[in-house]
């Protein structure tokens, strides 16, 4: 289980680290009038094509570390909305502010979210991130009791900013689809790949978190993959990706994604495949994701039972995946 960093030296310190790690993304920073609580004033936030969203930080002395963000970039010619806010609390607990530090047991430190969204829309607010957010949740000791948490990244991780700007993205498609409902319609002219579909919503035990955090960018980065191949894709609350055959109208291949090397996590996504493509009428492939090493200790096997495995590493902060040629698309 999480525990919550409490104490006012060490927020400091990981608030810093927090910014650090959007540094080497930044491209330029440009000046604009701000949105905030109904008011606007200026600022220079920072800018990445490479994550996709602006940021804006400042230290609010002996009351909290207020981080902005947006997507898109900005330009100036009017009052720059907030999609999202990571705030952190000057010292101590306060669970008024979204944000906080947690420590696991092997001492790994996380910055995680308690769900308080806003931004003026009906319908927007806690209730509506806890019966919607997909992501990482995890259980954290938050002072004398337990709270479920959102995990927004490993903070020591090079992929930290990516993992929050993936969890930024999210909370501005769940705010824009607030009124709608989240189930995919099966009309295949109109299935879309969306971010905040993937993910899960039960919380994880401790030693699963690390290899989490990184499961959505994998997705994210397969589904755009496919996509640059001419892959029609989409996803919707029962399965983060599938293929479709346009011509049959139906879903041809559907994909798990593991991104830890635990056995249980690969019997645990074999054994959903098999259900997954039994029950469906149209007899979809399965393919099963897992890191590269895993490759040859499993895939004899699972070629024996009809599922397809494609192979993932690191290069620097993206994954690369190897064996997705063998697969067969229409």
């Amino acid at each position: 289980m999480l525990k919550v960093i409490a104490d006012q030296p060490a927020i400091k310190k990981y608030a810093g680290q927090f910014n650090k790690k959007f540094k080497p993304f930044v491209d330029e920073a440009i000046k604009v009038k701000l949105g905030h609580q109904g008011a606007g004033f200026p600022a220079k936030v920072l800018w990445s094509k490479e994550l996709g969203i602006w940021k804006f930080s400042q230290t609010i002395k002996e009351v909290r570390y207020w981080n902005a963000f947006g997507i898109g970039k900005p330009g100036t010619s009017s009052v720059l909305s907030i999609a999202s806010e990571i705030n952190f609390p000057w010292e101590q607990i306060d669970r008024k502010t979204g944000g906080a530090f947690a420590r696991d047991a092997w001492g790994n430190v996380f910055a995680i979210h308690r769900g308080k969204i806003g931004g003026g829309r009906r319908g927007v607010g806690k209730s509506l991130f806890e019966q919607n957010y997909r992501g990482v949740w995890s259980f954290m000791e938050d002072g004398d009791s337990i709270s479920q948490v959102a995990v927004i990244g490993d903070l020591a991780s090079s992929r930290f900013a990516l993992q929050a700007a993936q969890f930024v993205k999210k909370i501005e498609i769940m705010k824009l689809s607030a009124a709608e409902s989240t189930q995919t319609e099966m009309d295949f002219s109109e299935i879309t790949f969306r971010e905040d579909l993937i993910g899960s919503t039960i919380p994880l035990s401790g030693d699963e978190i690390i290899s989490a955090c990184d499961h959505d960018l994998v997705v994210s980065e397969l589904a755009a993959l496919l996509q640059r191949q001419k892959i029609k894709i989409g996803n919707d609350t029962e399965n983060e990706l599938f293929a479709v055959d346009t011509a049959e109208n139906r879903i041809s291949h559907i994909f798990e994604i593991v991104t830890d090397t635990k056995e249980k996590s690969v019997l645990a996504a074999t054994g959903k495949l098999i259900l997954q493509t039994s029950a469906a009428a149209v007899n979809p492939l399965p393919v099963l994701v897992l890191p590269e090493e895993k490759i040859n200790q499993y895939e004899p096997e699972l070629r024996r039972i009809n599922i397809s495995v494609i192979g993932f590493h690191w290069q620097e902060e993206k994954a690369v995946f190897s064996g997705l040629e063998k697969i067969r698309f229409a």
